[in-house]
């Protein structure tokens, strides 16, 4: 069949059609198309060994598609996934219609880009909206916040927003005086939910020599969340991995209150006076004892950079995941 009979039956509404007119684009990147249409709009899954590239594939497939005028569809949405996974590693949407009041005169359809960075060219027209800001070729209008808003989940939203507040006025009750007052009790429950993981680690780090089974309790109760996170984030469950980020974050600046109090050794321990304070020994085996407060500080500021970095991906991540043909191929 040649291509000019493809793009008849592609014109006509024949999704094999389409798919093979797509396929040619991107040939030679081992990618398998797949397309779908449901009411006004076309469906495309793109699938291969390793997760297609998300910009290359879409200027590409959209550039076909303009070309190809097709007038059976409004919207398209494109996945890209690795195969063998259930769901999309990646989903851009954009509209093959003129939007209303758009100039008659143009040549191609305006494309638009749901939600996220517009993949526009030199030359195409802006969206309907008020232009909040423009970097370069990067646009985003007030119809791209609306249709941003409009995906977002509320309950998740409203779970991110909670762990946020509590990282903007919770975050100063980490210091070892806020500690021995004990007047933070969300701190006071999550140091003790966190201190079953820092017991642990001693006890799985023992074989690893004293310096490591000292280490292994602050390290544990960092990697247990840290683990976690990971767990979500390779299955891309993205909203878990950022929320759990953030437990990551916190036992971070849970272990900076321990190192400051190296030298004083203020804090109670588990156990009574007896036991040994890990950080004393450690930063003392280190000869950093002198430094504890130094030491300290850096560990809660690279927790804080690590939870308001989990906070922006919670936000980002907490949009509702459309049902499609990625979901139900």
């Amino acid at each position: 069949m040649t291509p000019s009979d493809l793009e008849e039956l592609a014109n006509q509404g024949d999704t094999g059609a389409i798919a093979a007119l797509l396929a040619q684009v991107v040939r030679g990147r081992g990618i398998v198309v797949r397309v779908h249409q449901r009411e006004d709009c076309l469906h495309i899954l793109l699938e291969a060994d390793l997760v297609p590239d998300q910009v290359a594939a879409v200027r590409l497939i959209r550039k076909r598609l303009v070309d190809l005028g097709l007038a059976i569809a409004r919207t398209v949405r494109i996945y890209g996934r690795q195969r063998g996974e259930t769901k999309p590693a990646w989903t851009v949407a954009f509209e093959l219609v003129k939007p209303p009041g758009s100039n008659p005169d143009e040549s191609h359809p305006a494309v638009q880009r749901v939600g996220a960075n517009r993949l526009s060219s030199p030359g195409q027209k802006s969206l309907p909206g008020t232009l909040l800001f423009q970097i370069g070729q990067f646009t985003y209008t007030t119809g791209d916040l609306q249709n941003l808003l409009t995906r977002l989940d509320p309950m998740k939203v409203a779970f991110v927003v909670v762990l946020a507040l509590y990282g903007l006025f919770g975050a100063s009750s980490y210091t070892v005086e806020r500690f021995l007052e004990g007047g933070d009790r969300i701190m006071m429950f999550l140091h003790g939910v966190n201190l079953i993981f820092h017991e642990a680690g001693h006890v799985i780090f023992a074989i690893f020599g004293r310096f490591l089974h000292i280490l292994g309790g602050s390290l544990m109760q960092f990697l247990v969340p840290a683990g976690i996170a990971g767990y979500f984030f390779f299955h891309r469950q993205l909203y878990a991995s950022a929320v759990t980020l953030c437990w990551a974050a916190q036992n971070l600046w849970d272990v900076s209150i321990y190192i400051k109090d190296a030298q004083e050794r203020a804090l109670p321990l588990l156990g009574g006076e007896a036991v040994l304070h890990d950080w004393h020994f450690l930063l003392l085996d280190l000869n950093l004892l002198t430094q504890d407060q130094l030491i300290g500080n850096l560990v809660f500021w690279i927790g804080t950079l690590l939870y308001l970095a989990a906070i922006l991906a919670g936000l980002y991540y907490a949009q509702i995941r459309c049902q499609s043909l990625a979901d139900n191929p």
